[in-house]
């Protein structure tokens, strides 16, 4: 008589383990697969001051033949950009006529870096 009772204990008790670790399964899965991110990862980041530009090289590699145009227009060539922070000064940039950019109330609208990094590898950044 006291097996019947005892078993009667144990079925419920190994059904409630199986349903918990059944949960803990489906919880792992569902919250295990992430996405991976629609953008890319930003590779370069860009600051402004009156004066200078500030261009974050975050891609590990050294930049060689640097072009940066800024609104289209004005561009300044930089031979070697390091990994890491740059800075350049806003007058180095120039248009086709050679007149220099001056910083106005409304600032940079637009500004593309072209590279080539150690590798060869061509690189164009674009905000």
């Amino acid at each position: 008589m006291r097996t019947n009772a005892l078993e009667g204990i144990r079925k419920p008790a190994r059904r409630n383990a199986a349903l918990g670790l059944l949960l803990v399964i489906l919880a792992l899965s569902a919250t295990g697969c992430v996405p991976a991110p629609k953008s890319s990862i930003p590779m370069a980041d860009i600051a402004v001051t009156n004066t200078h530009l500030i261009v974050q090289n975050e891609t590990g590699f050294v930049w060689f033949g640097a072009k940066l145009t800024i609104d289209d227009k004005y561009t300044y060539e930089a031979p070697i950009m390091p990994n890491g922070k740059s800075s350049m000064p806003l007058a180095g940039f120039v248009d086709d006529q050679g007149h220099g950019y001056k910083r106005d109330r409304w600032s940079i609208r637009h500004l593309t870096i072209d590279v080539t990094d150690t590798l060869g590898g061509k690189k164009h950044f674009s905000w």
